[in-house]
């Protein structure tokens, strides 16, 4: 497992004890955890606040995905790194989504 493969991983909800198990992107592996951004089929009902902090995943095909996705970078989520690690790795962002990711982020900051 290393930075950006996508991985199916129980991701808290925000603001709620509760989780969902869906596709995860990984971005930074640390000694006891994993850092992921959620990916999230679900676009067309949110408001504009959140489609802003939607990158579209292009590839998302090779990416080990079923349908059209998106990195829902608002933020980012912990889990521990032993459970992200019984599974292999679904699929990886292409080197487009990843340069496309990258300045989605950056223009996210400006």
């Amino acid at each position: 497992m290393e930075p950006m493969d996508v991985c199916i991983a129980n991701v808290p909800f925000d603001g709620s004890d509760k989780s969902k198990v869906r596709p995860a992107l990984v971005v930074k592996i640390k000694d006891n955890y994993v850092s992921v951004f959620k990916i999230t089929s679900q676009y067309e009902n949110k408001s504009e606040k959140i489609k802003r902090a939607y990158y579209p995943i292009k590839n998302w095909e090779i990416a080990g995905l079923n349908r059209i996705s998106y990195v829902d970078t608002l933020q980012t989520y912990d889990i521990d790194k032993a459970t992200i690690f019984k599974n292999r790795p679904i699929g990886k962002l292409t080197k487009e989504d990843v340069s496309g990711l990258y300045q989605f982020l950056q223009a996210k900051r400006s």
